[in-house]
């Protein structure tokens, strides 16, 4: 009898020996798993915050403001010149961004300027033919540039926009036209000499290329290209393969007659 009790309170006792084992068993896997839990998730917000100070968030590019006085300060005419500058400020540096969003808010902005401020700005033409050029309307931006040059023949920037916008039209005899015109207002014109110095080296006008890349080099001593155009005239080097490596031409011949129908009509 006693042995039987006996074995009864053994069994008991390794029943509650098993029993403890297990649940500290238990509680070591769980703590392990709460621990590699915590981990994982430590782990991901330093990734994240990795990732947050890798690649900050970009602001919002704001449209410049533009502050026109409409006050009874001043004369009129001091105000009208404040709105004008405050308008091509504003334009010119949505243009600079060489941007399409940017170029139609700048087409925007001199229109308005046109349209409010003062019709007879050739200013404000040059401004809009630019910005109409970026914004991929360059037989627009032709006509904007003619107005602008009927009140003002002698702006040499906007006879220079003219070539590139007949550049972008496929019409080099006439880019080339204008671009000799912007150069004889202006024989300084970095606009101009961009296009005109690998033409002129095209062409086998060495001097002429020679001068222009000067006046490139000049400007910006930093353009590798320009450089190298220069080095180019001055050994007298037209080979055309090499030339377009550097500013694409057309088939020389082009340059000889324009399209039949003007392409900015």
């Amino acid at each position: 009898m006693k042995t039987k009790q006996s074995f009864k309170q053994q069994l008991r006792l390794i029943v509650s020996v098993l029993s403890s084992f297990v649940m500290v068993l238990l509680l070591v896997q769980s703590y392990r798993h709460q621990r590699q839990t915590d981990q994982r998730l430590s782990e991901m917000q330093n990734a994240l915050q990795a990732m947050s100070t890798a690649h900050p968030a970009s602001p919002q590019k704001v449209s410049p403001a533009i502050i026109l006085d409409g006050g009874d300060a001043g004369s009129e005419e001091v105000r009208k010149q404040h709105n004008l500058e405050e308008i091509e400020s504003a334009g010119w540096k949505l243009v600079n961004q060489r941007s399409l969003e940017q170029a139609v808010k700048a087409v925007r902005i001199f229109n308005d300027g046109i349209a409010n401020v003062d019709s007879n700005s050739p200013d404000l033409y040059n401004g809009l033919g630019r910005a109409l050029l970026v914004a991929g309307e360059p037989r627009e931006a032709i006509a904007a540039w003619r107005k602008g040059l009927a009140l003002d023949p002698r702006i040499s920037d906007m006879q220079s926009g003219i070539g590139w916008a007949y550049w972008r039209l496929n019409d080099p005899s006439r880019a080339k036209d204008a671009w000799e015109r912007a150069l004889d207002l202006n024989p300084h014109s970095i606009d101009a000499w961009s296009a005109m110095a690998w033409i002129d080296l095209a062409l086998g006008k060495n001097a002429e290329a020679k001068n222009g890349f000067q006046e490139l080099v000049k400007s910006d001593s930093g353009q590798k290209s320009w450089v190298m155009g220069l080095s180019m005239a001055q050994g007298n080097n037209t080979d055309i393969g090499e030339i377009s490596t550097f500013f694409r031409l057309p088939a020389l011949p082009v340059f000889e007659r324009p399209l039949a129908l003007d392409p900015a009509s």
